[in-house]
C-alpha cells in the first residue's frame, strides 16, 4: 500500500483534496478521541452532529418564544387600543347612577352578572331602548346609539339581553307544553 494517511484522509473525506496551504490548521478546536469531528463539520456521511443539532433546535425554539412574544404584544397593542375607543364612547355616554337601587340581572359569558339601575331605566332597559357593555370589569348602561357605536368596534363587549319570557313556544325545546294546558 502506498497510500499514505493524507491520501487515505483524502478518500475518506476529512481532509481537503488540494490543500491551500501547508501549515496545519488550527481552528481552536481540539480533535477528539475515537474520531469525532467539531459541532460545526459534517460527517462524510453529510450527517449533522448532535451539538449543531442541538444548537439548530435550541436557536429554532428561541425563535419562535421571539415570534410568540411579538405576536402578544401586538394583540394587546390592538386591545388596549380598542378598550380606548371604548372608554371614550362610554365616557361620553354612560347612565348608570350612584343612587340607583334595583338590581338588574343578565347572563353575559356564562355567568350571571347585575347591575344597578333606577325604575325608570329598568323599564327602558327591559323595552329594550337601552343597552349594558362590559368594559374592563364593570357594566355600564348606554343608550342604544352609544351602544350601536360599540357594537361596531367589538361586538364582544356588548351585553346581549334576552327579551324573551320563559312561557314562549320557543324556549319550549325538548318538552313543549300543550296549548289546551294553562300555567
Amino acid at each position: 500500500m502506498s497510500n499514505s494517511l493524507q491520501d487515505q484522509l483524502r478518500a475518506l473525506g476529512l481532509a481537503k483534496k488540494t490543500p491551500d496551504r501547508k501549515k496545519k490548521q488550527t481552528s481552536g478546536k481540539r480533535a477528539r478521541p475515537g474520531g469525532h469531528r467539531g459541532p460545526d463539520k459534517a460527517g462524510p456521511s453529510g450527517e449533522m452532529s448532535l451539538e449543531k443539532a442541538y444548537a439548530l433546535k435550541k436557536r429554532e425554539e428561541k425563535k419562535q418564544a421571539d415570534d410568540a412574544r411579538q405576536k402578544k404584544q401586538a394583540e394587546d397593542r390592538q386591545r388596549r387600543l380598542l378598550n380606548n375607543q371604548i372608554r371614550e364612547i362610554v365616557k361620553a355616554n354612560r347612565l348608570n347612577r350612584d343612587d340607583a337601587e334595583v338590581a338588574r340581572n343578565f347572563l353575559f359569558r356564562g355567568r350571571i352578572r347585575k347591575i344597578n339601575v333606577t325604575p325608570d331605566q329598568l323599564k327602558a332597559l327591559n323595552a329594550g331602548e337601552l343597552g349594558i357593555v362590559y368594559l374592563s370589569g364593570g357594566y355600564h348602561l348606554l343608550n342604544l346609539e352609544a351602544l350601536e357605536k360599540v357594537q361596531n368596534l367589538s361586538a364582544d363587549h356588548v351585553v346581549a339581553l334576552s327579551s324573551g319570557d320563559a312561557g314562549d313556544a320557543s324556549d319550549d325545546g325538548e318538552f313543549p307544553v300543550p296549548d289546551d294546558l294553562s300555567w
